[in-house]
């Protein structure tokens, strides 16, 4: 196991650049109940500008809390949204495209995320809401915010500019499969970088699913899904996509 958020990290999501310089994001999705792990992540939806993560069966009905889109991208700036839940999602598409650059550098996604709190399906131990930003700065570079909630009223970010070789990322979860306290800043990890070999999408979403193997004595296999993206200019706003499903529908 050397997903460097531990043995179960839950939903992670890692943004940064790769050793070439280019621009790039992974999410990694692992479930504990049978429902969580039944999922897959669809291929890029062009009617939505998006990637949805979608139950494997198709009369499955639908759950807010594990159905959503977790990719939404903006094919005129190349500005990207990465979340575990749909609730951040159009806000944080909204302002980071129209709001001012001294807001998207600053609290922007703490005073949304602090308004909407972690997910609600569980009133003892809610899942912590995550979301990463990658959005244009100028001059064809890009600037990143990591957030989470883990408590009601009570968010926090990261704000940086990508350095070359390096990725930082956030997680629902501290890696413990029964965990009982979460520290919401220590899940934003700043103070370390996650150091990608890979040299394309398909090599990065690849890279992070493997790095994520792990198989509980309790829940068994807990990987579902591993999906990256690498701003190269040959997709929809610049992005390539490329996706690893444990089960495909």
């Amino acid at each position: 196991m050397a997903n460097p958020g531990g043995n179960y990290p839950g939903r992670q999501i890692f943004t940064g650049r790769l050793k070439n310089g280019e621009y790039a994001f992974a999410y990694f999705g692992s479930g504990r109940s049978p429902a969580s792990q039944q999922r897959y992540a669809t291929p890029f939806l062009p009617g939505e500008n998006a990637i949805r993560i979608k139950p494997l069966n198709k009369d499955e009905a639908f759950d807010a809390f594990r159905h959503y889109q977790a990719v939404r991208v903006d094919p005129e700036t190349g500005l990207l949204i990465i979340s575990n839940s749909q609730a951040p999602n159009d806000p944080l598409f909204e302002m980071y495209k129209f709001a001012s650059m001294e807001e998207k550098t600053r609290d922007l996604t703490t005073r949304i995320l602090g308004v909407i709190g972690p997910e609600y399906d569980n009133p003892t131990k809610p899942t912590s809401r995550v979301v990463g930003v990658l959005f244009p700065l100028g001059n064809n570079a890009f600037g990143s915010v990591l957030g989470i909630s883990a408590q009601r009223g009570s968010a926090h970010q990261l704000f940086f500019e990508p350095q070359a070789g390096e990725m930082k990322w956030v997680s629902t979860y501290d890696g413990n499969v029964d965990y009982q306290n979460l520290d919401p800043q220590k899940l934003v990890k700043g103070e370390t970088a996650y150091i990608p070999h890979a040299t394309n999408a398909r090599e990065l979403a690849s890279e992070i699913y493997d790095n994520s193997e792990y198989v509980d004595e309790k829940y068994g296999e807990l990987r579902v899904w591993a999906l990256a993206g690498v701003r190269n200019g040959k997709g929809p706003g610049g992005w390539e996509f490329s996706i690893h499903n444990r089960m495909n529908p």
